[in-house]
């Protein structure tokens, strides 16, 4: 499979292009840069991107994680996996 037809793969017979959701994602996160990472945010997270996908603005199946390092080395936060496969 080509980088071409991975970025047109069709997910319910819609087409996805992977880079420019990812991109548009990114955005939206930006206003979270800063909020203390907890439950609570994780939730925020999750409720705007399932709202932009009802609206249609974004079709990518995603997940969204909180990473926590128990050895607190590194601070926690929290990931959204999108689903590279389509």
């Amino acid at each position: 499979m080509t980088h071409d037809t991975e970025e047109e793969h069709p997910f319910y017979g819609k087409e996805v292009v992977r880079r420019s959701e990812q991109d548009y994602i990114n955005l939206l996160l930006k206003k979270y840069k800063n909020d203390p990472v907890n439950d609570t945010l994780q939730a925020k997270i999750w409720d705007e991107l399932q709202m932009e996908k009802h609206y249609g603005r974004i079709t990518i199946p995603f997940k969204v994680v909180m990473r926590r390092d128990v050895t607190k080395k590194f601070p926690d936060y929290i990931e959204v996996i999108l689903d590279t496969k389509v």
